[in-house]
């Protein structure tokens, strides 16, 4: 069996915690605490008069990475909300009043990227951003400035998982599961029915896990807890979820 194991929200937590966003944090303690009455993007959909749970998901993950009003007005995946350009301005100033830390981390992402030209992230990679020769003259890309501090935090953070994955399963009396892959935010193990709830068992143990090793290793105060989500199938297009 293929268990597929997923760091369920990977980029909203790395900007909480490159932000340290109260709000932000307090909401995602309130989810894990109880998932049923606690809805991170249903309340948002209510609170700013989305049309849905979905396009408000789906704007919350993109405009962490600061899209543009402009680009959600002709966004796909937008068609049926609103055209207007000023309507996307109004929803993406409203989310930055809810978030503050966010807005103030992208705003020192932005003047950072631009005074020297690099950002250090807490577990020390370096971006490097240049600006592109336009017809406005030279100009910085924003959305790759708050783009690759984040996806390269979590990059760090899943392939922490995996080596403590590695080293748990080594120690461990399940001999005939292996390691097998990573995809994108996911751990993929193969395993024989009879080890599925083990390692399922284990994984939930490395997640609680994680924030002690990532605070250890690199030296910070990682303060955002980490939640998986375990799917199982015979095959990446069978997966179902499992719960333990």
């Amino acid at each position: 069996m293929l268990i597929n194991v997923d760091v369920k929200a990977l980029e909203w937590c790395c900007y909480l915690f490159l932000s340290q966003d109260k709000v932000g944090i307090d909401e995602w303690h309130a989810v894990l605490a109880d998932p049923t009455k606690n809805d991170i993007h249903r309340d948002n959909q209510t609170k700013f008069s989305l049309p849905s749970r979905l396009i408000a998901k789906i704007f919350l993950f993109r405009w962490i990475y600061r899209g543009s009003a402009y680009a959600y007005s002709k966004d796909p995946d937008f068609t049926g909300v609103s055209s207007s350009v000023d309507y996307w301005q109004s929803v993406i100033d409203s989310y930055y009043s809810k978030y503050y830390g966010i807005y103030k981390t992208h705003m020192q992402f932005i003047e950072l990227a631009i005074r020297q030209g690099f950002i250090v992230s807490p577990f020390g990679r370096v971006h490097e951003f240049k600006p592109k020769q336009t017809y406005k003259g030279l100009v910085y890309n924003e959305s790759d400035i708050t783009n690759h501090p984040n996806q390269g935090l979590g990059a760090d953070v899943v392939s922490m998982i995996r080596v403590m994955t590695k080293h748990k399963m080594d120690r461990s009396k399940l001999k005939r599961s292996k390691l097998i892959n990573t995809v994108h935010d996911s751990i993929v193990v193969d395993a024989p029915d009879v080890e599925v709830e083990p390692v399922a068992r284990l994984f939930s143990q490395i997640f609680r896990d994680v924030p002690k090793a990532l605070s250890r290793h690199f030296s910070v105060d990682w303060n955002i807890p980490i939640k998986e989500e375990i799917t199982v199938g015979h095959n990446m297009k069978e997966l179902s979820e499992y719960i333990l």
